[in-house]
């Protein structure tokens, strides 16, 4: 049996893998899925020195207290950026980190750096107009649905998603806060990228590279999936397949990947 952490994107929530972990417990494994703090159903702590560590530090928190051990850590999207912190911070504690279409930061940088500089003033832009200077949105339900609809085609999970990304602004400092990493012990952990292309070039600039960068690497496995970025929402099934075979606790690679 496997214990699966799962650290949900931007704007989102624990909420977020709910379509994917009943096919993970079906098989009898753990899975925790904490929502960052300001987020979810924990909009409501939200504030402007919400930043980085801060959600760094909900997850460190959730291992730690739950007594977790040989955990398999996912990251999607931003959970990149958070699950290389849980990382360097608890080591020892991870079976593989798996990083599903995610962010994988270097020392020292900030989503803002991996995201680029578009992200940063389209965000920036965000916090100044409406968002008291510190929360940032995607904008109204309507407006992501017109970006993100073409990608989860099922009506019902579409609107579900969109809704609540709407409703949850993001504290600006989880996006220019830095990770430091530096932790030696944090090599010996493995970690899988699994790349989601199915939504064309709209990501190409951020993930592309990463893969690029990791392939070479020892520690690292790079898989692909036959989805998009909105993977957890629109193919739950070949999400969970993924990170099945990427933990190592299936019989055989899913013919999908």
């Amino acid at each position: 049996m496997a214990t699966f952490v799962l650290v949900h994107g931007g704007w989102a929530g624990g909420w977020a893998w709910n379509r994917v972990t009943p096919l993970l417990r079906r098989h009898g494994h753990e899975v925790f899925t904490p929502t960052l703090t300001g987020l979810g159903e924990r909009v409501h702590l939200a504030h402007p020195d919400v930043d980085l560590d801060t959600h760094i530090t909900d997850v460190v928190n959730v291992i730690k207290y739950e007594d977790l051990e040989n955990i398999v850590l996912v990251g999607w999207s931003y959970g990149g950026m958070v699950v290389s912190g849980v990382l360097d911070r608890v080591p020892e504690r991870l079976m593989r980190v798996v990083y599903l279409d995610a962010e994988v930061p270097r020392d020292g940088e900030s989503e803002f750096d991996v995201a680029g500089p578009e992200f940063r003033s389209e965000m920036e832009q965000s916090a100044n107009r409406s968002g008291d200077g510190w929360k940032t949105s995607l904008g109204t339900a309507e407006e992501i649905e017109a970006f993100l609809g073409a990608w989860i085609p099922d009506t019902s999970a579409r609107q579900w998603f969109v809704t609540k990304l709407a409703a949850t602004p993001q504290p600006i400092k989880t996006f220019s806060q830095p990770v430091r990493l530096g932790n030696p012990a944090a090599d010996a952990v493995p970690r899988t990228f699994i790349r989601c292309p199915v939504d064309g070039s709209v990501w190409a600039h951020i993930y592309e590279p990463i893969v690029e960068r990791v392939r070479g690497d020892k520690r690292w496995e790079v898989r692909e999936l036959a989805s998009n970025h909105c993977a957890p929402i629109a193919a739950p099934q070949l999400v969970a397949e993924a990170l099945l075979s990427s933990a190592g606790v299936t019989p055989s690679a899913p013919s999908s990947l």
